[in-house]
């Protein structure tokens, strides 16, 4: 028989072992190794180093970081899709803001104050700690008119008011409606007229009647309701009526299109003797 000269592990050495094994025991070994470490750091590193100086440096370096971005100078500014007079009320605007204190971190408040304007739909802000600020908008579009207690209040397709006139003087390019809360269903007023847009000229206003359905007034006093549904087939009727020579139009005082299955249509009575005599009169006298 073989024989080991070795001698048997000790009963200590055995058990040391078996702690290695052991995920307390190696725990517990390297908590006193990072504390030995930390000791070792301080008797030799921190002895040699101003602690307080350090930390007095880096408060300076934070508080020169934060001051470039809450006192920045402006030294451009380039406003995108905006028409001449809003450039200069952003323009303005930013100026005033800068003259606060202008900060890289108000971008979001100076976003908020632009869009305040009424002729801004959306702006986004952008700008470098070289001075140059860029603000891109989308300018809100004049749609129609709105007459309101005889003012003229030019509005938008989200009927947001651009502008209030006391006159129509100017602003016969965009439609014309009245009535109550007609400035609510504009998006459906501009479907109308690109539907009849060939004889928009000839339409004098829209009015938007019993919070439900348009009538159409045209310059010749002719009036067409429309029907509160199927809006499409009463454009379409109407557009055979338009299509037809004036002498015709003139002869009606109104279509009625609310009913599209019983049109009713309203002739223009012609006056009497008696009463073209006393017009005639009058517009002599």
């Amino acid at each position: 028989m073989l024989r080991f000269s070795d001698p048997a592990p000790s009963r200590l050495f055995y058990k040391l072992n078996r702690l290695f094994y052991r995920l307390w025991f190696r725990l517990i070994l390297g908590v006193l190794f990072l504390c030995l470490i930390g000791l070792l750091v301080k008797n030799f590193v921190y002895d040699k180093v101003d602690l307080n100086e350090e930390i007095r440096y880096l408060s300076r370096e934070s508080s020169a970081f934060y001051k470039n971005l809450t006192e920045l100078s402006i030294s451009r500014i380039v406003i995108k899709g905006a028409n001449l007079a809003l450039k200069k009320e952003i323009t303005e605007l930013v100026q005033i803001t800068a003259n606060e204190g202008f900060s890289a971190l108000k971008a979001q408040s100076l976003r908020d104050k632009i869009q305040e304007i009424a002729r801004v739909k959306k702006a986004f802000v952008k700008f470098s700690t070289d001075g140059l600020v860029v603000v891109d908008v989308v300018e809100r579009k004049e749609a129609v008119v709105f007459l309101n207690n005889n003012t003229y209040e030019v509005l938008d397709t989200d009927g947001i008011i651009l502008s209030v006139n006391k006159s129509y003087d100017g602003l016969s390019n965009f439609p014309l409606i009245v009535g109550k809360s007609a400035s609510k269903n504009i998006r459906e007023l501009i479907w109308i007229v690109e539907k009849i847009n060939a004889h928009r000229s000839e339409v004098l206003y829209y009015e938007w009647v019993g919070n439900r359905r348009w009538d159409i007034h045209m310059r010749n006093n002719t009036v067409f309701k429309l029907p509160e549904k199927n809006l499409s087939k009463g454009l379409e009727i109407m557009g055979i009526f338009l299509i037809k020579n004036n002498k015709l139009l003139n002869s009606l005082v109104a279509v009625d299109l609310r009913n599209l299955e019983k049109p009713i249509i309203k002739l223009r009575r012609e006056p009497n003797e008696h009463y073209k005599a006393n017009k005639k009169e009058r517009f002599a006298s």
